[in-house]
């Protein structure tokens, strides 16, 4: 146990207390965060310390502080490659970040610096601050810096499993976006008291001397990690306020984020504001900044994005600008900067840190040469088109994506391994969708009514009648070319797309580009499929499915690859066997979405060869009694320094990525309960604006949740032939019907 001077040094801080640093009264923290985390905020104490130069050689010393590290410390710290004992003044977060880990978390940089106090139960514990940038392991460090002797498991019995600690570990971490505040951690599974907390808190302040302390910033505060931790944090606020130790949860934390950093990067670009519903018709490229008033279902491409609205790492709009590479921030609901509407309009540059953004004028040859030096080399897609019937799951699995597609092929491998919590069906492979490029005929009949179609769309008559000349030009072209066309007047749809895709005007004129797609999506969905396909088509869901909805889901060659997910590009849709909305027909629709607008943009901002693209679609049984929809991802993206899986959850079919009226998502963390537990506790981040007293999921479907993450990550990292820890997957989930059936239905890699 503790030896009593321990215990009585914290008992007498208390009783000597007068007042609460970092006041639990939110309103009155500041907000905002420095703009540049090198910036050294000003100590407002009036110590005055003389740093002398303590750079030691040997590894093996140990913090030489004579005096009793319960009162005023000496002003003399180590300070060397391996470890600090203590940081002056004037070193500032300059020396922390020198010695911290660099995390990104959807709230912008994290900066990470373990630390070890040993000997804790006794009269001289010695804190040490690692280089953690060398040693991200506590046990690392502790063998080769503090030689201890200790196995690893005994090590972490003795660390982290008990109470009765002589050895304590933790992490601090210094959140650039939420001002300047260092947060004292400890591993969810850690048994840490309270108590001990406590001292730990007050060992670390007393030698961290840039910060603060009683001040309402520039300070360090305990954030629990994990119900069990704020549990029991909660139970001793008092004697924590008491202590002058302010106390801030996850949840707490994140809601005073003025906006956050979703992903970096540099952009130049006209900068547009518009509203959801004026980015469905609006033309935009690559070289548009967009501010968005909500957060749309889909995203074009565009170079850069910014939110009125909070945004979560799984929405389509971050997800898209993470595989695009393209600056993304979200101001949380904040009211967006004057200065930064002041520039709509206009050409700029728009620069995205980790913690700040910067925008300002720029000049077209700026722009310019930007954009011509981010030009891809050409990327042309594999395929094979011999698998020619409809293949069901059964007789698919994860090595089938050369024929049907990641999605397909991965819902396969799913169902195999989770066959009473996933959906089974079959695919249409690849060879359907380029059989009908060959096959279907674009005729003067469909030129006229795509004409008609093109104005009633919202464009200028200008505009339509350029796309009608290049329909009857690429039909003339074809009836003068070729002696073996079916028909005067006639040519293949491959063909047809061909003679549009390659004229000048196509690739020139953005607005003309767009008109041109939607004329060839028109030709998709108004040439009927050749009979026998979709005879067999019709047949084949009714003999599963009955007159049961089923979904037909898109599945190509180009989205959901390791270094590409393709989010929210192509389109799925739903059918019946119903005459009105068959399968044989709705298929068309998944196929024409290849063309789509923003999907070409995508493509071809990654240089990739139009004509390599595959479509196949998945079709299995819909789920139209949905309790709850989620999305997860398989590490704790909110905190990388604990493991665990990250989820975005919501109520009934309400989107969790990109909700129609801007509805908040649950967000958790699942993470290890400390032994000698068994099961998970969840770090709550946000509540559901649907159901905000409550968390959507119970405790036993939150473990079983996190059960079967952890054997679909296990099964899926050995697929692609990597470790558990080395990959991230995206797993989707539903809850369906009174019984809360547990349903997973998409499973692909997360990039990150």
């Amino acid at each position: 146990m503790m030896r009593l001077s321990v215990l009585a040094y914290f008992l007498l801080s208390i009783l000597v207390a007068t007042f609460w640093a970092c006041s639990d009264d939110d309103s009155s923290r500041d907000p905002s965060g420095p703009d540049d985390p090198d910036i050294i905020v000003p100590d407002t104490t009036s110590t005055d310390t003389t740093k002398k130069d303590t750079t030691r050689t040997d590894t093996t010393q140990t913090d030489t502080v004579k005096t009793d590290t319960l009162s005023e410390p000496s002003p003399v710290f180590i300070q060397n490659e391996n470890e600090y004992t203590g940081f002056y003044k004037e070193d500032g977060y300059a020396a922390f970040r020198k010695l911290a880990y660099t995390s990104k978390t959807e709230m912008g940089a994290s900066y990470l610096v373990k630390f070890v106090i040993s000997n804790f139960d006794t009269d001289s514990p010695e804190v040490h601050f690692m280089n953690t940038k060398a040693y991200p392991i506590h046990y690392d460090f502790a063998q080769m810096v503090l030689h201890d002797e200790r196995s690893v498991f005994v090590f972490e019995s003795e660390t982290y499993f008990t109470t009765e600690k002589n050895t304590v570990a933790g992490t601090l971490t210094y959140y650039a976006s939420v001002d300047s505040m260092i947060a004292l951690t400890f591993f969810p599974t850690d048994l840490i008291t309270p108590e001990q907390v406590a001292v730990v808190y007050k060992m670390l302040e007393s030698r961290m001397l840039f910060l603060s302390p009683g001040a309402s910033k520039n300070c360090l505060f305990y954030m629990p990690a994990g119900t069990n931790a704020e549990e029991a944090a909660a139970g001793y606020a008092a004697e924590f306020k008491a202590a002058n130790i302010p106390v801030y949860t996850h949840a707490q934390l994140f809601g005073d984020i003025p906006f956050q950093i979703m992903n970096t990067g540099t952009a130049y670009g006209t900068l547009r504001k518009l509203t959801a519903a004026e980015l469905d018709t609006a033309i935009v490229s690559s070289h548009d900044i967009l501010i968005l008033e909500t957060l749309p279902a889909e995203i074009p491409l565009v170079a850069a994005t910014i939110s009125k609205d909070a945004q979560t790492p799984l929405s389509h709009v971050n997800l898209a600008a993470k595989a695009r590479k393209t600056p993304n921030i979200a101001f949380n609901g904040n009211e967006l900067p004057d200065s930064l509407l002041a520039l709509c309009g206009k050409l700029v540059k728009l620069e995205v840190k980790s913690n700040s953004y910067t925008v300002g004028e720029a000049s077209l040859d700026e722009a310019q040469e930007f954009w011509n030096k981010n030009v891809r080399d050409p990327i042309t897609l594999t395929y094979d088109l011999s698998d020619t019937g409809f293949i069901d799951f059964a007789d698919l699995d994860f090595n089938s994506a050369k024929s049907v597609g990641v999605k397909a092929a991965n819902l396969a491998e799913l169902h195999k391994l989770l066959p009473d919590n996933s959906p089974d069906g079959f695919a249409v492979p690849f060879y359907h969708y380029s059989h009908f490029m060959d096959y279907a005929q674009v005729t003067g009949e469909l030129c006229e009514r795509s004409f008609a179609d093109c104005g009633t769309e919202g464009r200028s008559s200008e505009i339509c009648t350029q796309v009608k000349s290049a329909c009857d030009n690429a039909l003339q072209q074809e009836s003068e070319g070729s002696e073996s066309a079916d028909e005067p007047g006639t040519t293949s749809l491959r063909s047809y797309i061909t003679s549009l895709v390659n004229r000048e005007d196509f690739a020139a004129d953005t607005r003309l580009r767009e008109a041109m797609l939607d004329n060839i999506r028109y030709m998709f969905k108004h040439i009927p499929v050749e009979t026998s396909f979709g005879e067999a088509l019709d047949a084949k869901v009714r003999g599963l499915y009955g007159e049961a909805g089923v979904r037909l889901r898109s599945s190509t060659n180009s989205e959901d690859l390791s270094d590409f997910n393709g989010a929210g590009l192509y389109k799925s849709v739903k059918a019946t066997t119903r005459e009105k909305d068959l399968p044989s027909d709705e298929i068309r629709k998944v196929w024409a979405s290849v063309w789509s607008f923003k999907v070409f943009e995508e493509r071809s901002l990654w240089n990739i060869d139009h004509f390599s693209v595959q479509m196949a679609v998945a079709v299995h049984e819909s789920y139209p009694d949905e309790v709850a929809n989620g999305v997860i991802i398989t590490q704790n993206i909110a905190d990388y320094s604990v493991a665990g899986i990250y989820a975005n959850i919501q109520v009934g079919e309400t989107s969790v990525t990109n909700p129609e009226g801007g509805e908040l998502p649950e967000i958790i963390s699942i993470i290890p309960s400390p032994p000698p537990q068994r099961g998970v506790q969840s770090v709550l981040l946000q509540h559901s604006s649907l159901c905000p007293d409550s968390l959507i999921l119970g405790s036993g479907e939150i473990y079983a949740l996190y059960r079967t993450v952890k054997l679909i990550q296990d099964h899926f990292a050995a697929l692609y032939k990597k470790s558990s820890d080395a990959i991230a997957l995206d797993i989707e989930f539903k809850l369906m019907g009174e019984d809360r059936k547990m349903v997973f239905k998409q499973v692909r890699p997360y990039i990150n």
